[in-house]
C-alpha cells in the first residue's frame, strides 16, 4: 500500500511539474500574442459592445411597454427576434432572486440563472434591477457578454412595483487569428525558446526534488517494515536537506520514546500489582495480567465495564466521595475497597488513582494501581494484637496497660494500679505441667476480669494488674481497697481446671499515682509493693511507700555496682582463723569484702543477700574459690597443713557446673583436697536435695571436705544430715553467745555436740568472743573461731600475723 502510495505521489508530483511549466509556457505565449492582436481584440470588443447597447436599449423600452400593456404577444416576437439574431444566445427573463420567470425555450423556466449563464455576476444582477440601467459583463471564459437590461413591471400592490431583468448571451466574436498569422515566426521562435527553458528546469526539479523526495519516501516505508532508517542526505541548506535532518531527529526521538514505551509496557505488564486504565467517564481501557490474576476475570470481561464490577457494596460511601473529591481535583487519591474476585470471594484492595492529562492539561483518563492486603491487613492485625494483647488470656499486655496510663494522664485524673501475682505458681507449674499451669492463668484471668469493670490488663506469667481511676485521691484509696478486697475473695472460691476444684491465692500491691509518675514508674511500684505481700507470706494486700521504693532502688544500684565490682577487680579476700580444742591454729575461713572504689569498705551483709538474689552469686563464689585455692596453693606449698573454709550458696550447689568448677581449680592449683572445706548452709536441703548430695559426694571421693554452716537455725535434720557427705558442723554464733550463763543455749550445744560425736563430726563454734566461750570451746573438744580470736583480716596481714609473729 506504501508503495503504491509512493508510485502515485511521485508521478503526481511529475506530472504537475510538467503540467506547471506548459501552463507557464502558454501564459508567456499568450502574453506575446495579446502585442500582436491587442489593438484588434479591443475594437472588436468596442464594436460588440455597440452593438449590445443598441440591442438592450431598444429591447429595454420595446419590452417594458410590452409588460405593461400585457401584450404577449409582442413580448414572444420579442424574445423571437433576439434568439434569431446571430449573436444573441439564451434570452430569459428573472427575478430579482435570480429564479426565470419567463424563457425562450419554456424549460429553462423555474432554474436559476446561475445554471443557465456560465459567469453569472448575481451582484451585478440586483444592481442593475435596482438601479433600472442597462449593464453588460464580458465572460472571458465563455467568450460571451452577459446583458443585464431592467425591466418595470406593474405593481402586485400599490406602490410597490416589480423589477425583472432580462438576460441574454452576446456572441464576441475576435478573428484574432489572421492577425497572428503576420507574425508567426516570432511566435514559433518563442516558443521554442520556452519549451527549452521549461524542459531544463523540469530536468532540475526532478533531480532536486522529485527524486530525493522519491528515495526519502522508499527508506520511510523501509523503516516502516522493520528496517534500519537510511535517508540520503540532500542538501544541508536547502528546505529538503533541513527536512531530511528533521525526519532523521523525529525518528531518532520516535525511537527512543519506542524503547521507553517498551520498558513502561513490560514493567506494567510484570508488575506485581494490578493495573487498570479507564476513561474520565470510568469505563476500563486496559487491564494487566496482574489484575487478571487479582480478579479472575478475562480481558474481554473487563475491557469496556466500569470499577464498579469488582464492587461488594461494603466499601464506605465516604471513602468514593473522597476519592471523586481528589480526582476532580486533579490529585492522586489513595485508599482501600472491599472488592470481590469473579468467584465472588471478597478481598481488602488498596488502590491508588491517579489523573492522565493531555498536552493542555485536560484530564482524559484515570490509572489505579491495585493490591491485594487481606493478608497484610490481617497480618497487621495479628501483630497488634500480639504487640498489645497476651497470647494466653487476650487480655492487654505491659505495652497496652502503659499506652492506657500514658492516655488517662492527659486528663485531670488520678491513677492507681493494683497488680495481682498468683500464689506458688511455680508449684502449680512443677506439680502438674504448664499446660495445667496456663490453664490455671486463663481461669483465674475469666474470674478477675468479671469481678472488675476496671481496666485489666496480664503482665504475662502469673501477674495482672487492674487500673483504676477517680477524680480524687480518696476517692480512688476506697476504691483501690474495695477492688483488692473483691480480688483476695474471689481467690478464695475453688477454680474448675480440668475437672479439678483448685484453690489459689494471691499477693496484690496498689500503687497511686502522683502528679509527676509516670506509667514505668506507676507500675515499678505496684510491683514492689507487690513482692513486700509475697515476702509477707502472700494472699495479702500491701501499699507503696517511699521507703520501700529506696530500698529497691538501693539493692537495684548495689547489684549493678557489685557487677562492675567483679569486673574491675573490687573485691579483697579476708581470713578469720580457726583455732583446734587444744588452742592451736588449725585454719581460717575465707570472707570477701568489697572496696568500693568511692563507698569505701562496704560489708558483705549488704551485698551478699543482693548477689543471693541474682545471678552474680555464683560469680562470687568463684571468685572467692579462685582467690582461696591460690592462698591454700601457697601454704601447701610451705608445708603448713592448714584448712581453709569457703561458703558457697546453696544456688551454686544446685547449678550445672558446681563440680566443674572446683575441680578445675584443684587441678589449676594441683591441691590436696582434704584441706579444702566447702561450708553450705541448710538450704540445699530445701529444693534438689538428691542432686544435690550427689555432687557433694563426687567431690568428696576427691577428698574435699563440707561443713554445714549456722547449724540449728535453718532446716535442721538428722536424716538428711547423717546422708550428707558432711565432715564438719558450725555452730551459729546465736547458741555461743548465751555461754556459760544462759543455761537454755548451754543445753543446745550440748546436744549438738552429743549428736556430732554420734555422727564423727568436727565442730566449730562461731561467735567466740570471751575468754569463757574460748574455755567451754577447748573443754568440749571444739574448734573456735571469732573476734576473741581475732577479727577477719586481708590476707597479707592474716598472713603476717600468724606466720611471722
Amino acid at each position: 500500500m506504501i508503495a503504491q502510495r509512493i508510485r502515485t505521489n511521485r508521478f503526481s508530483l511529475r506530472l504537475r511539474l510538467l503540467f506547471i511549466l506548459l501552463l507557464s509556457a502558454f501564459v508567456l505565449m499568450l502574453i506575446a500574442t495579446f502585442a500582436i492582436w491587442a489593438e484588434h481584440h479591443r475594437q472588436s470588443h468596442k464594436a460588440s459592445q455597440q452593438e449590445i447597447l443598441s440591442i438592450g436599449s431598444l429591447v429595454q423600452g420595446s419590452m417594458s411597454r410590452a409588460i405593461r400593456m400585457q401584450a404577449y404577444d409582442v413580448i414572444e416576437e420579442i424574445k423571437a427576434e433576439l434568439q434569431a439574431h446571430r449573436r444573441i444566445q439564451r434570452v430569459v427573463r428573472v427575478s430579482e432572486a435570480a429564479v426565470v420567470i419567463d424563457a425562450y425555450h419554456p424549460q429553462f423556466i423555474g432554474a436559476l440563472a446561475q445554471e443557465l449563464f456560465v459567469g453569472l455576476n448575481k451582484e451585478q444582477l440586483i444592481n442593475t434591477s435596482q438601479s433600472g440601467l442597462l449593464a453588460s459583463e464580458f465572460v472571458g471564459a465563455a467568450n460571451k457578454y452577459i446583458v443585464y437590461v431592467p425591466l418595470v413591471v406593474p405593481a402586485v400592490e400599490l406602490g410597490k412595483p416589480q423589477r425583472h431583468v432580462l438576460l441574454f448571451e452576446y456572441e464576441h466574436r475576435d478573428d484574432w487569428q489572421q492577425a497572428l498569422q503576420h507574425r508567426w515566426l516570432e511566435l514559433l521562435l518563442a516558443l521554442g525558446l520556452l519549451t527549452t527553458a521549461g524542459l531544463l528546469l523540469w530536468w532540475y526539479l526532478q533531480q532536486k526534488i522529485a527524486s530525493p523526495i522519491e528515495h526519502l519516501l522508499q527508506a520511510i516505508e523501509d523503516f516502516h517494515l522493520g528496517k534500519t532508517l537510511a535517508i540520503t542526505q540532500a542538501e544541508p541548506l536547502s528546505e529538503l536537506g533541513q527536512l531530511t535532518s528533521a525526519i532523521n531527529n523525529m525518528v531518532a526521538r520516535r525511537q527512543q520514546d519506542e524503547m521507553e514505551l517498551l520498558k513502561l509496557s513490560a514493567a506494567i505488564e510484570q508488575s506485581q500489582d494490578g493495573i487498570l486504565i479507564t476513561n474520565k467517564a470510568g469505563v476500563i481501557h486496559y487491564v494487566n495480567s496482574a489484575l487478571l490474576s487479582l480478579s479472575g476475570y478475562k480481558p474481554e470481561e473487563l475491557i469496556g465495564q466500569n470499577p464498579r464490577i469488582f464492587g461488594t457494596g461494603k466499601t464506605p460511601v465516604t471513602t468514593f466521595i473522597d476519592m471523586w473529591t481528589t480526582l476532580n481535583a486533579g490529585k492522586a487519591w489513595s485508599g482501600e475497597f472491599i472488592n470481590k474476585n469473579s468467584s465472588g470471594i471478597e478481598y481488602i484492595e488498596r488502590q491508588t488513582i491517579s489523573p492522565l492529562r493531555d498536552p493542555q492539561g485536560k484530564i482524559t483518563h484515570f490509572v489505579g494501581i491495585k493490591r491485594d492486603i487481606t493478608e497484610e491487613k490481617a497480618l497487621a492485625q495479628r501483630l497488634h494484637f500480639l504487640a498489645y494483647y497476651d497470647v494466653l488470656t487476650h487480655l492487654p499486655n505491659r505495652l497496652a496497660l502503659l499506652e492506657q496510663i500514658a492516655v488517662r494522664q492527659k486528663h485531670p485524673t488520678t491513677q492507681g494500679l493494683l497488680m495481682i501475682n498468683i500464689d506458688r505458681m511455680k508449684f502449680i507449674n512443677d506439680a502438674r505441667g504448664y499446660s495445667y499451669g496456663n490453664q490455671v492463668i486463663q481461669r483465674f484471668a475469666e474470674r478477675i476480669n468479671a469481678l472488675s469493670p476496671h481496666f485489666l490488663a496480664h503482665l504475662g506469667a502469673d501477674s495482672f494488674c487492674i487500673l483504676l481511676t477517680e477524680n480524687d485521691k480518696i476517692a480512688l484509696n476506697e476504691q483501690c481497697q474495695q477492688t483488692a478486697d473483691k480480688v483476695l475473695l474471689a481467690s478464695k472460691q475453688p477454680l474448675n481446671v480440668l475437672d479439678d476444684a483448685l484453690v489459689v491465692s494471691c499477693s496484690l500491691g496498689i500503687s497511686i499515682a502522683n502528679t509527676l509518675t509516670v506509667g514505668d514508674e506507676l507500675l515499678q511500684r505496684a510491683e514492689t509493693a507487690m513482692h513486700i505481700a509475697k515476702r509477707q507470706g502472700g494472699n495479702n494486700l500491701a501499699y507503696y511507700n517511699d521507703v520501700d521504693g529506696k530500698q529497691a532502688l538501693l539493692m537495684f544500684q548495689t547489684e549493678k555496682a557489685l557487677r562492675l565490682g567483679l569486673e574491675h577487680n573490687e573485691l579483697k579476700l579476708y581470713l578469720q582463723s580457726q583455732l583446734d580444742e587444744q588452742g592451736q591454729l588449725a585454719g581460717a575461713e575465707a570472707l570477701v569484702r568489697w572496696q568500693h572504689p568511692s563507698e569505701g569498705l562496704i560489708s558483705p551483709g549488704v551485698f551478699i543477700p543482693v548477689a543471693e538474689r541474682s545471678d552474680l552469686i555464683i560469680a562470687l563464689d568463684n571468685w572467692v574459690l579462685q582467690q582461696s585455692c591460690q592462698v591454700l596453693a601457697s601454704w601447701q606449698k610451705q608445708g603448713k597443713k592448714l584448712t581453709l573454709s569457703v561458703n558457697i550458696s546453696p544456688r551454686h550447689v544446685r547449678h550445672v557446673d558446681f563440680v566443674s568448677d572446683v575441680t578445675r581449680l584443684l587441678d589449676f592449683y594441683q591441691l590436696d583436697a582434704t584441706a579444702l572445706v566447702l561450708e553450705v548452709t541448710e538450704g540445699i536441703l530445701v529444693e534438689d536435695i538428691t542432686a544435690s548430695i550427689a555432687k557433694m559426694q563426687t567431690l568428696a571421693a576427691l577428698g574435699v571436705q563440707f561443713a554445714i554452716d549456722d547449724f540449728g537455725t535453718g532446716y535442721s535434720s538428722l536424716s538428711y544430715i547423717r546422708n550428707l557427705p558432711v565432715q564438719e558442723l558450725k555452730i551459729d554464733q546465736s547458741f555461743i553467745k548465751g555461754i556459760p550463763l544462759h543455761t537454755n543455749d548451754v543445753a543446745m550445744v550440748n546436744t549438738i555436740i552429743s549428736v556430732a560425736r554420734q555422727l564423727g563430726l568436727r565442730l566449730v563454734a562461731e561467735g567466740v568472743e570471751t575468754a569463757e566461750q574460748n574455755a567451754f570451746c577447748q573443754r568440749e573438744g571444739l574448734w573456735a573461731q571469732g573476734y576473741f580470736i581475732d577479727k577477719p583480716l586481708p590476707v597479707v596481714d592474716w598472713q603476717q600475723r600468724w606466720f611471722n609473729p
